[in-house]
Formats: C-alpha cells, structure tokens, sequence
C-alpha cells in the first residue's frame, strides 16, 4: 500500500465529473460517498489487473467499510462479472478499471442494485457534491477474501446461452490483451467446450505485447494472423476489463460494431416478434436500415453505457448496440457483456452453419471508416469548425451527426479520453476518402 495519498493516476470513466486525474484520497471518498448514495448494507467491488488496483481497492474498500457498510469482495473479474451479480445479488457494485487505456491510468465504474447505471446524471454528481464533506479516515489493507459468488456468475450465463448452443466443432482465436478476460476465461471453456488458439490471456497489468484496445485495428494485427494461418472460423479481441470485444472473420476482417449490432438484432428477431433495440449516434446508417426492414423497433440514444442501460430500462427493450463495440441485453440486466457477445455470436454460427464471412456479405454494408480518432485542443471549437465547411442542417443529438445522399458521419467528443472521435459511410471508398480529408484539414 502506497503511503502517499496523493499519488495521482489519470482518471478514465468518472473523468467528466471527477476530472482528469484520481488520487488515492479521491478514491476513498468516493467509495465513502457512493456507500451513503446507496440504500444497501453491502457493496459488491471487483477490479481488472492493472497495476495500481491494490492500492485502489483499498482506498475505495476503506471508505466503504469507514461508513459503516460491507464489502463483497469479488476479486479480479471482468466488468460483466460485476454487473450481471450486481443484477443476481441486487447489490450495488463498484468495479475498478481504466478499460482500454494505458496502465498509468485507473478509474471507477459504479452501478446501484440492479446493475443499475450510475452516470453524471444518475447519481454521478451527487456523489462529487457530497464529497466534500468527508473527512480521510484510515486507509488500510483491507485483507479481503474473495468468495464463491463467481458460481452464480456461470449459472446465469448458462440460462443465457446454454452450452448445448454452441458447436464445439467451432475453431476460433481469442486475443486478451493481458487483460481481465484471461482471469475467468479457462472456466468459461470447459463450460462451452471451446476449441480455440489464444494469445496473451495471462492477466499483466503491464500490458506487454500491445494494447488492450481492440478499437485500434494496430493491435489486432496478430489476431488476424492468427485467423488467417489457422484458418479459424473467427478471431475475438477483448479490452483490458474485457466488457468489449471485437470479433474478426474467417478471411481476417475487422467486423464493426455495427456489424454486429446487425447481426445480432436480426437473429433475436427470428426469436421474438416486436423486438425493441437501442443503438447510440454513430451506428451505421445502413444496419439501421436493415433492421427497420425487419420490423425491428428502432430507438436512437446518445454514446455512454449510461445513456444505453437507462433508455433500455425505460423502454423495456431487449438490445442494445453501439458501434464501439458495446453490446447490452435485457436478460443480462439491460448491461454490456463481452462474453455474453461471444456467447451469442458462438450459438448464431452455430445454428446458420455458414462462414462468418459470409453471414456479413449478405447486409452488403458500404465503406466505412470505422472509429477514427483525432487529439485536438478544444473538442467545442473543432465541431464549430466542422459545422462551417458542410452545408445544411446537422442533428446535435451527441456531437455532429450529417447525412448527405452519399455519405453520412457522426464526430463527437470523446466521454473518456481527450479525443475527437469520427465516423464516416459512403456509397464510395472515394467519397469516404473524401469527407475524411475535408474534416481531418479541418481539425
């Protein structure tokens, strides 16, 4: 345990109410803050394997015990572990992670009993106003002992998908990014009876092969070797706290998020009549229009697991897509689950018994960008810039979303990481190319 309190970490999830970075006195008021925040005697808290997460856990732990109230200490999990118990428990849930970014960074997820999403506007703020309050009791090692909830976790998964669903004849490659996946991973493949090629699915805060953020086609280059030599059936990449995944087809291309909302929204309709789906600004044009033809409900939201759950819940709708590559589900507590993805994913090819590749083929999708990212110095100042080079009307719904007859693109700034973040589609790669050059000068 650190000694020094001060010790700063960049922030990542509750940077847009707490700011840009997190000490370990921060930690311990938020986790004594959020304790007041919930109507619940015991708090569930679950981390990914960076680095700094010991001291972290024990920050956050040490203002929740400090309250006067208990903590059910899950240990090294995947995100979707603390939100599906967090459903199956009705406990609140904090899980400590940065996601996707670099290991210097940490940061809180926080959900209420139910996997209920707590945002800037759900609680978030509430939590930052009352902070200041709370005077830093003791911050010690807390010694907690993990126990056997992570069964309820498999059982659950199982009533989703049940292991009889998916082909156990399906070769498939799997990259962990040294992340958090690799910690209940093993489980999971004699549950399903995987028959897969990993890469780095030993946990390593360090991160020492590449990134683990799949959203960066850079650090999907050796799963899609790994696809293409073996020829497997697919490939799966996993962030770092394993909440996303993006999977690769059977030829080593990238399939989007929006791909995949698609897809899935399309096989659960086959299962139920009046199936209601969520997606957020920059799901593809064209997957929405597959979907509306499908008699699919369509109802758009704003970018942000909070945004998503909240809208879900509301609506009572049974799917949810982002094309980030966030999936969410309403048998799962309206959250995002990776491995649930897979899950599902495994149990269509299963049932269509066709190449992946050629599953995708068939919604004939246009050029697509995928997610680019820019830093720029001023997120507001950049959308104004783009706003004057492109005639007509934009929806400002989350940033700028334009559509023209041959083209569309949603740029908007990231929730998370100082970014600009951009996505184009059009009839042509050289009308694609086009629109990219006209925003990125513009920038």
């Amino acid at each position: 345990m650190s000694n020094n309190l001060d010790v700063i970490f960049k922030s990542y999830d509750i940077r847009g109410v707490f700011g840009d970075t997190l000490t370990l006195k921060d930690a311990y008021k938020i986790g004594y803050s959020f304790a007041e925040f919930v109507d619940s005697d015991s708090i569930l808290i679950g981390h990914d394997g960076r680095l700094s997460n010991m001291e972290m856990l024990n920050a956050v732990a040490s203002g929740i015990s400090n309250s006067g109230k208990s903590v059910l200490y899950v240990g090294l999990v995947p995100t979707d572990v603390v939100y599906s118990l967090s459903g199956l428990l009705e406990l609140p849930g904090v899980i400590i992670t940065a996601s996707h970014n670099p290991k210097e960074y940490n940061g809180l997820k926080l959900c209420n009993s139910g996997a209920v999403p707590i945002g800037e506007y759900s609680g978030l703020l509430e939590i930052k106003n009352n902070i200041k309050n709370i005077e830093i009791g003791e911050i010690s090692n807390l010694h907690l002992e993990t126990n056997n909830e992570l069964d309820l976790y498999f059982e659950h998964i199982q009533k989703l998908v049940k292991p009889e669903k998916v082909n156990s004849q399906i070769k498939f490659g799997v990259d962990g990014g040294n992340g958090a996946i690799g910690s209940i991973f093993e489980d999971l493949s004699i549950i399903y009876g995987f028959d897969c090629e990993e890469l780095y699915m030993e946990v390593d805060g360090n991160f020492p092969n590449h990134p683990a953020d799949p959203s960066n086609k850079d650090n999907l280059i050796e799963i899609i070797k790994l696809v293409q030599e073996k020829k497997l059936d697919f490939g799966v990449a996993f962030d770092g706290d394993a909440d996303r995944a993006v999977f690769i087809d059977d030829t080593g291309k990238v399939v989007s998020g929006s791909m995949m909302t698609t897809l899935i929204a399309d096989y659960l309709s086959e299962k139920k009549d009046n199936l209601k789906v969520v997606y957020n600004v920059n799901v593809s044009p064209h997957a929405l229009s597959i979907l509306d033809s499908k008699n699919i409900s369509l109802f758009r939201c704003k970018v942000g697991h909070s945004n998503i759950k909240a809208m879900m819940k509301e609506l009572k709708a049974d799917f949810g897509g982002e094309h980030s590559a966030h999936f969410y589900y309403k048998d799962n507590y309206f959250a995002d689950s990776a491995i649930l993805t897979l899950l599902m994913f495994m149990s269509i090819v299963s049932e269509r018994g066709e190449k992946v590749s050629s599953m995708i083929n068939k919604y004939n999708f246009p050029p697509s960008s995928g997610e680019i990212n820019f830093a720029v110095e001023d997120v507001d100042s950049s959308l104004e810039k783009i706003k004057s080079v492109f005639t007509g009307d934009f929806d400002e719904l989350d940033g700028l979303s334009y559509f023209d007859e041959n083209f569309w693109f949603n740029v908007r700034g990231s929730n998370t990481e100082p970014k600009l973040r951009v996505n184009i589609e059009a009839t042509s790669q050289k009308i694609l190319d086009e629109v990219l050059e006209k925003i990125s000068t513009t920038i």
